[in-house]
């Protein structure tokens, strides 16, 4: 699975590198480019897998996806608001986990190198209401979340990205320590570039 994941994510990369290529890098907005993916509202949505690691068993990694929306005030800074859940459980020997709510709080620094390239730093809140069939089984942890990514643009207001959080850094399960990573790809829209 992990390894269909890694090269989801390179073609992925690979083809979006070579799409905003053959269109010139063309930004938005005042013709030159400068407005990279544009400033504004967007909306969006993920899916990925979660690495649900608990001190004393193996990874579990359950499926997730999430909507997320945003406003960014400027070619670096965004603020972000995710919601979502597992569209599958994760399980390892016999043991079993379900996020049966994910949610976060991000600002988002962005580092716009070229019209269709950018990648981007997150850090704010974020956490889980975290299904197992082991004690405890129902938990709800949040804190700190910080994560980094890549972003395409595609051109019409649309582009794609990847990325990397810790969604749960220190979360506790009767007693045993556990972290939650996630890796997602999604896709955004700033529907005011569309028209």
């Amino acid at each position: 699975m992990r390894k269909s994941i890694a090269i989801l994510a390179l073609g992925v990369t690979g083809i979006v590198s070579t799409a905003a290529m053959a269109a010139g890098g063309y930004g938005y907005g005042n013709g030159g480019g400068t407005d990279y993916f544009g400033n504004g509202f967007y909306i969006g949505a993920s899916a990925g897998e979660v690495f649900y690691k608990e001190s004393g068993l193996d990874t579990i990694v359950p499926t997730v996806a999430f909507a997320q929306i945003g406003e960014q005030f400027n070619p670096y800074l965004a603020i972000e608001g995710r919601i979502g859940g597992s569209l599958n459980g994760g399980h390892s020997y016999g043991y079993h986990a379900d996020l049966d709510a994910i949610y976060a709080g991000y600002v988002k620094g962005i580092l716009p190198v070229t019209s269709w390239f950018s990648p981007y730093a997150i850090a704010g809140v974020g956490g889980a209401q975290i299904h197992r069939n082991y004690p405890a089984f129902n938990t709800n942890d949040a804190g700190l979340s910080y994560g980094g990514g890549l972003e395409f643009n595609l051109g019409g207001g649309a582009s794609l990205n990847v990325e990397w959080a810790r969604l749960i850094n220190n979360g506790d399960n009767y007693g045993y320590s556990y972290t939650t990573d996630q890796l997602t790809f999604g896709v955004n829209w700033h529907p005011y570039l569309w028209w």
